[in-house]
């Protein structure tokens, strides 16, 4: 049986802020328990692809208005988050096309 060290949920926000945490260790921010871990990975330009697209599938406003709100989200990611109920993400989303949509 092997253990493991869990840190403080203030320290995986760090983590996550952290201009030199490595991509590897984004992707297991990314699937992490706290919401606001995650919108802090969602927001990173460098958010490893594959995670912006899990991130995508959240329930949570502040991970998808991260997300909506990056400006390298792909435009599929924009396309699902659009469709959202929330008017707070998809309007965020609509927006985020239209300027991919004119550059």
């Amino acid at each position: 049986m092997a253990f493991t060290i869990a840190r403080p949920k203030h320290e995986d926000r760090l983590r996550a802020l952290d201009p030199y945490t490595p991509r590897s260790e984004l992707v297991q921010l990314a699937a992490h328990r706290d919401p606001a871990v995650k919108a802090v990975v969602a927001s990173r330009r460098d958010c490893p692809m594959a995670s912006m697209f899990a991130l995508a599938l959240e329930s949570d406003a502040r991970v998808l208005e991260a997300l909506a709100a990056n400006a390298s989200a792909p435009r599929a990611v924009l396309e699902s988050l659009a469709a959202h109920k929330r008017d707070s993400i998809s309007s965020l989303a609509i927006r985020r096309l239209r300027m991919v949509a004119i550059a």
